[in-house]
Formats: structure tokens, C-alpha cells, sequence
């Protein structure tokens, strides 16, 4: 029972970042439009965010410790070279791609995941894991499948980062087994903003730095990095203890549901019936891969 009701909190917690990441590209665009780019968009995002989730964890724990140097260092890193460099191709490649375009593409994540811990980690997925993720990129690629086209480099960033996330999230599993939830997420955040205030610094590639200028676009952030990042975070990796990598890249397939919704809703996107085909797909497969792993859990624990 114990086993039971943490997968199903698990569940409920991927599904409740999913909700916080899928408005993260409508604040970004609505940033964009008020004058900031990608790269002042996600460093002000990620320091307002870092900010927030260490002030929370001294209120919530100032009597802990703070963990060992080398620990610090590699959740720095997890966050400079992960986060970093995940989030910021796929917000670069929305500036000048659509959006259900992009989720689709980026959603492929999941796959990746799943061969990735069976070749290397010899973690053979279980068939309700396999059924489940075919449905539920069959039930995206129909959602997303009126979307329009994009450039040929937009499409590259954004299954760059997709690949780059696959690997980001077997990495963090490994390092959030080492310390507490709260303090996890507060360092790989701040890594994430070290990260863009390097490439801020730096400028490589021929890169340009718009910071936001005015009451909206400071709005925009400001809810992005609350709603859309520390409150994810913290979801997210709840989740991940408690239902493992490969089970959260298949729950998280209903993002890009909750992302065209966002778009439905405050960007006056079309509802057609192939979008909601492709979401009944999704979140059908969702359901059934939450039930089966209960009661697969359950009988494996009255052996």
C-alpha cells in the first residue's frame, strides 16, 4: 500500500510540473514581444528563480547543514551544463519557431531516456512503460500534427536539447539520491543562473543580450520564474524519487497537451479535433501506465 500511494504522489507531482513548465513558453513569447530575448528572458528568470528557492530553503532549514563542497560543485555543474544549456536551445528555437512544433519534437526526450538506461544501466523498461510511451508520442504527434514548419536550425536546437535532457535527467537522479529535495533544487537553479551569466559575460557565437526594459516583460519573468520554474522544480524532482526517470519521461507527454491548452487560453490558438484526439491519446496512455505500475507494485508486494 506504502508503494501504491507514493507512485500515484509521484504521479501527481510530475503532472503537477508538467502544469508549471507547459505555461513557461507563453510567458517566454509574451517576454519576447515586450522587448526582452531569449538569453535576458532565462538569465532573469533563472537568478529570480535561484534567489527565491535559497531563501526558502534557509527559512525551511536553517539548522541543516549545507552539503559537502564536491556536492555543491556537482550540483553547479548539473545545473550549469545541464539546465543551461537544455533550456536555452529550446527558448532560443521558439523565438523563430512555432511553438507545438517545438514540444513535439523536444517530447521524442522520453525515448531517448528509456535506451539510454537499458544500454547503459542494463534497466530493461517494462512493457507498460514501452505501450505507454508509444501511445503517448502517437497521441503527440497527432496533437502537434497541423503545426507549421520551422528553419532547419531552429528544429536542430531543439532536438539538441532534447538529447542533452535525456542525459541531464538520468544525472540528477544519481545526484538528488545524495541530499534533500529542497537543497538540490536551490543549487542546480543557481548553477542554471551561473551558467547564463557566463554566457552574458561571454557572448559566444555571435549572441545578444536584451534584458527586460519595462513593466511587462518584468511581469512575465518574474511569473515565469515563480510558477514556471521554482514551483516545477520542486514538483519535478518530488516525482522523480518517487516514480524513477523512465516513468517521468512518459508522464511528463502530457506537457505538450497542457502547453497547446496554455495556447487555446491566452493566445487564442485553434481548438480542432485532431488536437483533441492526440490529447485523449496522451493522458488515456497516462492513466493506464499509473494504474498498471500500481497494481504491479501491489502484487509484487504481497509475494
Amino acid at each position: 500500500m506504502m508503494l501504491k500511494n507514493q507512485r500515484i504522489l509521484g504521479t501527481i507531482f510530475v503532472v503537477m510540473s508538467s502544469f508549471g513548465f507547459s505555461i513557461g513558453p507563453t510567458l517566454a513569447k509574451n517576454a519576447y514581444d515586450a522587448g526582452a530575448n531569449p538569453l535576458g528572458v532565462m538569465t532573469v528568470r533563472f537568478t529570480i528563480a535561484s534567489v527565491i528557492m535559497l531563501v526558502l530553503r534557509q527559512i525551511a532549514m536553517r539548522k541543516e547543514p549545507f552539503p559537502s563542497l564536491k556536492l555543491i560543485l556537482e550540483m553547479f555543474l548539473i545545473g550549469t551544463l545541464g539546465i543551461t544549456t537544455v533550456s536555452f536551445t529550446y527558448f532560443l528555437s521558439i523565438e523563430t519557431i512555432d511553438t507545438g512544433l517545438a514540444i513535439v519534437m523536444w517530447y521524442f526526450f522520453p525515448v531517448i531516456v528509456v535506451l539510454i538506461s537499458w544500454v547503459i544501466y542494463k534497466k530493461r523498461p517494462s512493457r507498460n512503460i514501452v505501450i505507454s510511451l508509444f501511445f503517448s508520442l502517437t497521441g503527440i504527434i497527432i496533437t502537434t500534427g497541423q503545426v507549421k514548419g520551422g528553419s532547419n536550425s531552429a528544429i536542430t536546437l531543439v532536438m539538441v536539447s532534447s538529447f542533452l535532457f535525456a542525459f541531464y535527467l538520468l544525472a540528477v537522479t544519481r545526484t538528488l539520491a545524495k541530499v534533500n529535495l529542497l537543497t538540490g533544487v536551490t543549487f542546480i537553479n543557481i548553477g542554471a543562473a551561473i551558467g547564463y551569466w557566463l554566457i552574458c559575460a561571454t557572448l559566444p557565437f555571435g549572441l545578444s543580450v536584451d534584458f527586460p526594459s519595462n513593466q511587462s516583460s518584468w511581469l512575465y519573468i518574474s511569473t515565469f520564474a515563480l510558477f514556471g520554474t521554482v514551483a516545477p522544480f520542486m514538483f519535478s524532482y518530488a516525482g522523480l524519487k518517487r516514480v524513477g526517470p523512465s516513468m517521468l519521461s512518459v508522464i511528463t507527454t502530457i506537457e505538450p497537451v497542457l502547453a497547446i491548452a496554455m495556447g487555446v487560453i491566452f493566445l487564442n490558438e485553434a481548438v480542432t479535433t485532431t488536437r483533441v484526439i492526440g490529447a485523449t491519446f496522451v493522458i488515456g496512455a497516462l492513466i493506464a501506465l499509473s494504474v498498471l505500475e500500481s497494481r504491479n507494485e501491489t502484487a509484487l508486494a504481497h509475494q
